[in-house]
């Protein structure tokens, strides 16, 4: 999906965090205002960070079991401190786990410090 330079307008976590949905515009003066939605279905896990003000630069489907290893502190941290869906002992069992469930995972990257990542069962966009 390209959503590159898609202002986040706003996100919304739905049906008890199994569904997120991203609201996006592309408005820059000098160009028709376009608007996005990008739903994230079958949710397991999400992070985001700084969404203040965020453009988007890239979402983008990425290897799961490499986003697990690279956030493997931090889901070991979300985990303990609030419980997380389908975590038993650690990242590589998470993983697995995960993987066998048919979840992917995704990342999203803003040019203003907003980033986050995403394990669903699937994504729906409209560009």
């Amino acid at each position: 999906m390209r959503f590159h330079d898609y202002h986040l307008k706003g996100y919304s976590v739905l049906d008890s965090g199994s569904r997120i949905v991203l609201n996006l515009a592309y408005d820059y003066p000098g160009t028709e205002r376009q608007e996005s939605v990008v739903v994230f279905e079958d949710v397991a896990c999400y992070h985001f960070k700084h969404t203040a003000s965020a453009i988007l630069t890239d979402l983008e489907e990425v290897n799961l079991d490499a986003l697990v290893a690279e956030e493997a502190v931090l889901l070991a941290s979300l985990a303990h401190d609030h419980g997380l869906a389908h975590w038993k002992t650690d990242a590589g069992q998470y993983s697995e786990t995960l993987r066998n469930l048919g979840m992917r995972a995704w990342r999203l990257e803003s040019a203003i410090g907003f980033s986050g990542f995403v394990i669903a069962g699937n994504v729906v966009g409209t560009p």
